[in-house]
This record gives C-alpha cells, structure tokens and sequence, in this order.
C-alpha cells in the first residue's frame, strides 16, 4: 500500500484528483486533505506519508512553505499539481519527484505512480528498513486530534488502546484517555513496537506496564486495571508476555 495526503485548497481539484486515485490506483490510501500550510504540516507530520500531492498556491502560503517547515524530516516523495508553469524550476530545488500541470490527466498519473512504485522497488530493502527505524525513533509518539488541534502522546506513555467501533481509545499512564479517530489496526500498524501485543481483538497492551497476569487470565497494567485476555488469545500472550520480561 502507497499512504498519500493531498495538500490542495480548491475541493473540485481535490476531488478530482481523489476519485481518479480511488477509481484507478486500489493500492493508494488516502490518509487526508489540507488546504493550509499549518494545517499541511501538522498531517503530515502526524500521518508519515509515503506521498504527497502539492498544490503550490495555498490558502496562507505555498507548497514551498510546508516543505520549508519540513526540512530534515522530509521522508516522502513530493508530486506537485498546479496550473502555474512559472513555478516548476523552483519545484526542482526541492526534489520534486515529478510536477503536475493542471489539469491533471489520468493516464500522466499512471505514468508518475508507476515511477514511483519501480522507484521504491529497486530502493535496497536493508537500507530502507533502517532508514524508517532511524525516523521511528527521532519521532516515538502518536498524533491524535483534539478540538481540531494534533496532541502529541508519547507512545512509551500509552498503557493500552481500546477500540470503539471504529474508534480507538488511547489510556496513558498519565491516567488520561484520548479517543483517536484512527482504528485499532491502524494504530497498531503505525506504533510497530514489540512491547504492545493484542489481548484480544479489541485491545493492545504495552508490555512494558504490565505488573503480571492474574489466575482468571487477565493481564494487570501499572495503573491496577484489569483486562481479560480472550480464551483465543490466552496462550500466545502469556508467551509473548514472558518473552518480553525476560529481555527486561
């Protein structure tokens, strides 16, 4: 899967750009849609995405502007889409991997994504891989939004996450609970840390504030609470359980 964000601030170019992905590239996700600078980076630096679709002439700025803000924490390929020819030299000092003139044609999008997929292919798999570690590390926390503003969680706070249909609760050891719009998967997707596993279905734990299991086969956190381990489940988390505290 290829995760995308489109930074665009006219909703006909943005939709039209959306459904030509939607009906054409199944493997592209698209995580979001911003019209502003602020707005820009705040997504992307709470979503990491693999892509970006730029619109140059924003709101309350430029592209320029977000990738400005960006720098050395750029770890996408930038696509820009504008109706201005002026802007494309200036495009190519910011390592645009391809500039899209408006209006966008389908068959040019094709052209550009499977660029990108033969690109991202023949990258070294080893390098890649210790590349995305190196970022996960500079950057160990989750984004939820709140009241339309990104609060940043440590992921070492996270205690455990809980979904709710298509929600998730995030508890904290603080003793906060952040209801995330994200699901569980997706988060469990995006924190990729040994020390959380899945209790059952609907709930993942942080190993690393467990203080044991009790005899009815439920796993006691640092906070006192108490959550049951499914039958399904039971045996590969009281394995994983003891994997993990015998390497603490």
């Amino acid at each position: 899967m290829i995760n995308a964000i489109i930074i665009e601030d006219e909703k006909s170019s943005m939709e039209y750009l959306q459904s030509i992905l939607k009906r054409n590239h199944p493997n592209i996700t698209i995580l979001g849609w911003a019209t502003n600078v602020d707005d820009a980076v705040k997504m992307i630096e709470a979503e990491t995405p693999d892509i970006l679709f730029m619109d140059i002439e924003l709101l309350d700025g430029s592209g320029f502007d977000v990738l400005d803000r960006l720098k050395g924490n750029m770890t996408f390929e930038v696509i820009f889409t504008t109706g201005f020819l002026d802007y494309k030299e200036r495009a190519m000092d910011y390592f645009a991997f391809y500039y899209l003139n408006k209006p966008i044609q389908e068959d040019e999008i094709k052209k550009v994504l499977d660029m990108y997929v033969l690109k991202r292919s023949a990258f070294d798999i080893k390098k890649y891989q210790a590349f995305k570690n190196q970022i996960k590390a500079k950057n160990q926390v989750l984004t939820i939004i709140i009241n339309k503003e990104y609060v940043p969680i440590k992921i070492s706070d996270i205690l455990y996450c809980e979904a709710s249909g298509s929600y998730t609760f995030v508890h904290t050891v603080q003793g906060d609970q952040f209801l995330s719009a994200k699901n569980l998967k997706r988060i469990e997707s995006f924190i990729e840390d040994d020390s959380f596993f899945r209790v059952h279905r609907s709930v993942l734990v942080n190993a690393k504030h467990v203080k044991g299991v009790t005899i009815n086969g439920a796993v006691r956190m640092s906070n006192d609470a108490e959550i049951l381990i499914s039958v399904r489940n039971r045996k590969k988390v009281l394995s994983m359980f003891e994997s993990y505290k015998g390497t603490t």
